[in-house]
């Protein structure tokens, strides 16, 4: 299935369709997309339907201010619950008000604003006299169709431009081009645009514009220019600190690709896929030479989780290694290790025979197995920050079976790296979580922005439920903890269930893919809810699929430039969502499991399971695919972007293949080493490092390994 809706038109860049996203929605539109039965429960207000049907009756009987005044109470009292704008599309209520007053008739507008323009103008008396940014969010978040709603947009979108935020800037000022008659007949864009700005629309689109050649997005911005051209030829004006002809300047800048530097790579991995936005490239491409060092990770008796599995298969290559500095730090579920990665000596040590475990800092007995089936892969993943490690740390259980859910609490830590040498600063047990007798278990590692910590939450009673919390970096104390989503438990009750959900981070929201039916946005200052957008799930998958490490994965949401892309592991869809308003862009019925969303370049979408894909990032069309047909050389690990190239692992081999026409240019063997396979791929100081089952292995730059050539290439390695 390929399913695109145009209704992303509208929210892009106006009547004049300036986005490639918008041409590809125009070939494909579908205007009443299949009903599902979902498989969530959400904060849905029975009350808001009801009180939303007297507003719609209002206005059709012309009883503008009974309309007004009903939309504004539901606005205040029901604000923060969920509306279903669309099916399988749900928006919180206070911005559902706002869209809907934009669609309001000028006469019911008008009454609307005499109510509401007084306290709007004092924001923005405020707002300009102290320069200040909070006036105008309130603006945004409380009276937005206020007279003033145009202005803070304007306003909010400038300050996100001078500091960078270019998605930001753009969802600011895209909300000010107003929706042409024409498209207004019969068309709910399910965002809000502003109906009435005074405005000039022209300079609004040549800012637009502006982001999308900053952004990198050369063949967008000069598609935008070309539609700009031919409908607004004399619009003159300021832009970029120039005042004329705006095509001239657009012309102008456009035409130096060197103004652009894209913040697309990096030195250090800091977190799983890299970066909190999971879009992760390193620097440049990587000679892989001989064995360098390698590191054998004790086997504990939790690393497996094996007491009474449910899986049979070959433990996964399950540790994700970060890097800062000079040191590579990962862990399991008891223990956090450090080495250095040049020499594989323990970390601030020259000394082989010291300790390269660094939590806990006096090794003891260790957490209480579980006695109950377990089902699931476990995996390991961590988060550096300012000089800080978070870490998950405990049973990888999460959803703990019902007669022993007492029992298997996991922790939250943090230590000092820079100054403490891996010192622990705090600890937080999920048993402080306790909530009626029934606590909740800490997924993954967490995400991090200045003082806050962003984690999620999840518990198998009374009822499955997910929440997304906020710990302060600095005590570990809770500040807040925000409902997502409640479900059935897909498996039975005396069976504990092990998963491992990542949030991703960027311009200030929170992005999670639930794995049972949604995909929701939060706003990471206050954890309100922005969207939430639910799918068809597949049937119920059997203890041995949902433990087999070649069928699932952990699938982050991928974030690029106002673009979010999710692969939920209930679902074999691949979707791609406008990341400010969760409209649909496109989604793609995939032929095999996905268990890496790998990263995004200039043009392309990175997939992995058992092959690799490279799509078309606007269209989610495949463009190529790289890999064997055969089981024994199916994906093995987490592959990497560098430079132009995607580094990916097998089992026995390491493929290296042209990022763009998806040709294979290198195979690294590595079978023909004793002991050396494929795993989670990490590339530090031109030095490749790989995470296997069990084992750290780092190879060297020189001494390289030869490529297996005597293998033959069947006719599942295909471009």
């Amino acid at each position: 299935m390929h399913r695109l809706r145009g209704s992303i038109a509208l929210i892009m860049l106006g009547t004049l369709s300036l986005s490639t996203e918008i041409s590809f929605a125009q070939q494909e539109r579908v205007t009443n997309p299949p009903k599902f039965r979902e498989s969530v429960s959400l904060d849905v207000n029975n009350a808001v339907l009801k009180k939303m049907g007297s507003v719609r009756d209002y206005l059709a009987s012309q009883q503008w201010e009974d309309a007004v005044n009903t939309l504004r109470q539901i606005s205040d009292e029901y604000g923060n619950s969920l509306y279903p704008e669309s099916t399988g599309r749900y928006v919180r209520v206070s911005e559902y008000c706002q869209i809907f007053l934009s669609q309001f008739p000028p006469e019911a507008i008008a009454i609307y604003r005499e109510k509401v323009d007084p306290r709007a103008k004092r924001w923005w008396e405020e707002a300009i006299a102290e320069s200040s940014q909070k006036p105008l969010l309130n603006i945004v978040e409380q009276a937005l169709m206020s007279s003033y709603g145009d202005d803070a947009l304007y306003r909010l979108g400038n300050i996100s431009w001078e500091r960078g935020d270019l998605s930001q800037a753009r969802a600011h000022w895209r909300k000010l081009i107003p929706v042409s008659n024409a498209e207004k007949q019969g068309s709910n864009p399910g965002v809000f645009l502003y109906p009435d700005t005074d405005l000039s629309v022209p300079e609004i689109l040549a800012r637009l514009i502006l982001v999308s050649f900053f952004e990198g997005n050369f063949k967008r911005a000069e598609f935008e220019l070309n539609v700009f051209r031919k409908r607004y030829p004399q619009a003159a004006g300021s832009l970029a600190g120039k005042g004329g002809n705006f095509v001239a300047l657009l012309s102008d800048i456009l035409s130096n690709r060197a103004l652009v530097s894209l913040p697309d790579s990096t030195t250090e991995m800091l977190t799983f896929a890299g970066h909190q936005t999971r879009n992760y490239r390193a620097e440049k491409k990587v000679d892989v030479g001989a064995v360098a060092w390698s590191f054998r990770i004790p086997r504990t008796g939790n690393q497996e989780f094996t007491r009474k599995p449910a899986f049979k298969q070959a433990v996964a290559p399950g540790i994700f290694p970060v890097v800062h500095r000079d040191h590579v730090f990962f862990n399991d579920a008891e223990r956090i290790y450090a080495l250095n990665w040049k020499s594989g000596l323990p970390a601030w040590s020259t000394d082989q025979n010291a300790s390269p475990v660094i939590y806990p800092s006096v090794l003891g007995g260790f957490f209480r197995k579980p006695f109950r089936p377990v089902v699931g892969v476990p995996r390991f993943t961590m988060t550096i920050s300012e000089g800080r490690l978070y870490a998950r740390m405990g049973p990888p259980v999460t959803s703990v079976a019902k007669d022993e859910r007492l029992g298997l609490f996991s922790d939250l830590v943090c230590l000092d790296l820079d100054q403490g040498q891996g010192k622990l600063l705090w600890k937080i047990s999920s048993s402080q979580l306790r909530e009626q007798n029934f606590i909740w278990s800490f997924e993954g590692t967490p995400v991090i922005s200045g003082s806050k910590l962003f984690v999620v939450l999840h518990r198998g009673f009374p009822q499955v439920q997910t929440n997304v919390a906020c710990f302060s970096t600095e005590t570990g104390e809770l500040i807040w903890n925000q409902k997502v989503c409640m479900a059935l438990r897909n498996i039975e009750e005396g069976v504990n269930y092990i998963s491992h959900l990542l949030l991703t981070l960027a311009e200030g929201q929170l992005y999670l893919s639930t794995d049972m039916g949604a995909i929701a946005s939060l706003d990471s200052d206050d954890g309100k809810i922005n969207w939430v957008v639910t799918y068809p799930t597949q049937e119920e998958s059997t203890h041995t699929e949902l433990s087999d490490h070649m069928k699932t994965g952990i699938v982050p949401c991928l974030y690029d430039r106002g673009i979010l892309y999710a692969a939920p592991q209930d679902s074999s869809l691949l979707m791609a969502f406008d990341a400010d308003s969760g409209l649909l862009l496109w989604e793609r019925e995939f032929p095999e499991p996905i268990r890496d969303l790998l990263g995004v370049n200039q043009s392309t979408l990175y997939v992995s399971g058992n092959q690799l894909f490279g799509l078309n990032k606007r269209t989610g069309t495949v463009s190529w695919k790289v890999g064997y047909q055969d089981p024994e050389g199916f994906g093995y690990g987490r592959g990497i972007l560098a430079g132009k190239y995607v580094y990916w692992p097998l089992r026995e081999e390491i493929l290296v293949v042209d990022a763009e026409q998806g040709f294979l240019t290198q195979k690294i063997a590595l079978g023909s080493i004793h002991g050396e396979s494929g795993g989670n791929l990490v590339m530090v100081g031109g030095r490749l490092l790989i995470a296997q089952p069990g084992k750290l292995t780092a190879f060297d730059n020189y001494g390289r390994i030869q490529a297996d050539d005597s293998r033959s290439v069947p006719t599942g390695l295909i471009k």
